[in-house]
């Protein structure tokens, strides 16, 4: 069929179309034009209240919108409301139809597919996808205040890149002390590897991870064994290859982003733009089964609307929450020390990644001072990150955005905030993806990671770190068009120009496959010997004795002299030597060694010298 004879088409062709499995309900207008509180049924292909299969479309000011079946002379028109939403319902398709929105006489995967098994330029395909059932038994969720995060990137979490490879590894994760798991961004993106920030698609999950079967049971498992499962999402921008929405509506905007047009939620035809992400969400949370959500960048979501996008998203998250009785939680990457971001008044979020003790830690222990770690490097800003949580308060100069970034970290909550070592941006976006061991040494990232468990707020881990690897984490893309690829390669050179050496190829294989965790790593002895260190630590953390939740209960003092840090809560007792050489230091009367980072000798004893790049952590006697 050419597209001359699909636009001659009459609804008269559909008379006769049962024989061939699909009935056309010409009169069916899909519900409600605009439902805010129920918006998931009404983007892309979802089954009825009839049982009947539907589609819903939004594409204003389009002369024809119809679904063309892959394989088949069958073709779906819907009919266009004032909303320009268009919809149309068929008898109930088959999981596994494949099917193109025909818009104009030009064919486009549908920006809503569930589902792209031939890539982001192929068919989009109908998919049944059982939802996890959140009434497990005796599973509520996880709070933020019981969160121990764990950063997950399943391309190179093991060596297979799968779901279900993943799925065999969730035990050792409950073993750790793990109580949530963030998945970075399934959505899917062009070719077989990437960070996942380029997703184009974002209802479908990214074909080479596995289908829904293996999303499911990734999920029932982590909660069979205590712990919750977020992801992260991407509503600031779509990738570069792939995207296209352009075609239907202006879901983007004139309006920067450092990678590309920013998402159009407040101008013309916004509400369209609007209702897509908000069913997204709900789509993540409720039909998939996810227990929160990480939004990207948040701070690079621009909307002038009276209420904002942001504020539309954790409110509808909250909902379901309360409607299913369990925990959602909802964490943004927010990064300008913003206290409104998780204040109930403000965009309502439980918590936000805060990079500041991160950079302090960092910094200070490896002199680095390029980028993002150019506003650190004193040691009292690790006092202060520890006091805090936000260094850049808006009384300091911030050298990036070049303005006083930041509000007073004192009137936030301790569990509003997840802190860590080291991230997949912290690590991939270094020249090589060098980790903080493998470039500066053990006793450096244990001293590391003792002062983020020790502080009050809440901890996250990146994949790897909790037994010590040193493979790296590289910038790694499977683009097929040769623009983009050589754009990458030249963004890449000017970006790392700093560090001096030319950074791997992003484009090649080679890069994807470095990046892999190495299980010969994780079972030396020295790999288990970590472990048990993060896994004491992890213990301690979730009893509540080290850096409880409360930034008053929680004692920090900093000796410049002898660049020792002390982090004192109501049961433990933290010794922190910033320092690479060996200090004195007298623990008071009525505290015991029960932790320390010296692995070659687990059973040492504490005398009056604290060595250097050392942790100790006392409990009470």
């Amino acid at each position: 069929m050419n597209e001359l004879e699909m636009h001659q088409m009459t609804p008269d062709f559909f008379k006769g179309r049962q024989a061939a499995g699909i009935h056309v309900d010409q009169q069916n207008q899909g519900g409600p034009v605009f439902d805010k509180e129920n918006p998931m049924q009404q983007i892309g292909h979802h089954v009825d209240a009839q049982g009947q299969s539907a589609f819903r479309v939004f594409a204003p000011e389009k002369r024809s919108v119809r679904i063309v079946f892959e394989g088949s002379a069958d073709v779906l028109a819907l009919t266009c409301d004032e909303l320009g939403f268009w919809q149309g319902a068929c008898s109930r398709l088959p999981h596994g139809t494949l099917y193109w929105l025909e818009v104009n006489g030009q064919y486009y995967p549908d920006p809503a597919s569930r589902y792209q098994p031939q890539g982001v330029h192929g068919p989009s395909r109908v998919t049944d996808i059982a939802k996890v059932p959140s009434h497990t038994p005796a599973w509520r969720g996880v709070r933020m205040a019981d969160a121990i995060i764990y950063e997950l990137h399943v391309g190179t979490f093991t060596a297979e890149g799968t779901l279900a490879a993943a799925t065999d590894r969730l035990a050792d994760l409950a073993a750790l002390g793990i109580t949530v798991i963030e998945l970075l961004p399934l959505a899917a993106f062009p070719g077989e590897r990437n960070w996942g920030y380029d997703g184009v698609a974002q209802f479908a999950l990214h074909q080479a991870y596995g289908d829904y079967p293996d999303l499911t049971a990734f999920i029932v498992l982590a909660h069979q064994l205590g712990m919750a499962v977020i992801l992260d999402v991407v509503y600031n921008h779509f990738g570069p290859e792939g995207n296209y929405t352009g075609a239907l509506a202006p879901y983007t905007k004139p309006a920067a982003t450092p990678w590309g047009a920013a998402i159009n939620f407040d101008v013309d035809y916004g509400y369209g733009i609007r209702a897509f992400f908000l069913a997204n969400l709900q789509y993540w949370l409720q039909q998939v089964g996810f227990d929160g959500l990480r939004m990207d960048a948040v701070s690079l979501i621009f909307d002038n609307s009276p209420v904002h996008i942001l504020r539309d998203l954790t409110d509808l998250a909250l909902r379901i929450g309360q409607q299913e009785g369990r925990e959602v939680l909802m964490i943004a990457e927010h990064l300008r020390n913003n206290r409104f971001v998780t204040h109930r008044d403000g965009f309502n979020y439980q918590a936000q990644w805060s990079d500041d003790l991160n950079h302090a830690v960092f910094a200070y222990l490896t002199g680095e001072t390029r980028r993002h770690y150019g506003n650190f490097g004193a040691f009292g800003d690790i006092v202060k990150a520890l006091q805090q949580g936000f260094v850049l308060d808006g009384s300091r100069f911030e050298r990036v955005h070049k303005t006083l970034m930041g509000t007073d970290g004192r009137l936030t909550q301790a569990a509003e905030h997840v802190v860590h070592l080291q991230n997949h941006d912290q690590v991939g976006n270094r020249v090589q993806g060098d980790r903080m061991i493998a470039t500066y040494g053990r006793a450096r990232a244990l001293l590391g990671i003792t002062a983020i468990f020790a502080s009050p707020f809440v901890p996250m881990l990146f994949m790897g770190e909790e037994y010590g690897e040193t493979a790296p984490f590289l910038f790694f893309v499977d683009f097929k068009d040769q623009h983009l690829i050589d754009a990458v390669r030249k963004g890449r050179k000017r970006d790392c120009a700093f560090g001096g050496k030319e950074p791997p190829a992003a484009h090649h294989r080679s890069s994807f496959e470095a990046s892999k965790l190495q299980s010969a790593r994780r079972t030396s002895a020295e790999g288990q010997a970590i472990w048990n260190y993060y896994r004491a630590l992890i213990a301690l953390k979730r009893s509540g004795a080290l850096g409880p939740h409360d930034m008053q209960a929680v004692k920090v003092q900093g000796d410049e002299a002898t660049q020792i840090i002390t982090v004192q809560a109501p049961q433990t007792l933290a010794v922190l030597n910033f320092s690479a050489d060996p200090q004195q230091f007298s623990v008071p009367a009525g505290w015991r060694l029960i932790l320390h980072t010296d692995l070659e000798h687990p059973a040492a004893s504490f005398g009056d010298r604290l060595p250097g790049y050392a942790a100790y952590i006392f409990s009470r006697a």
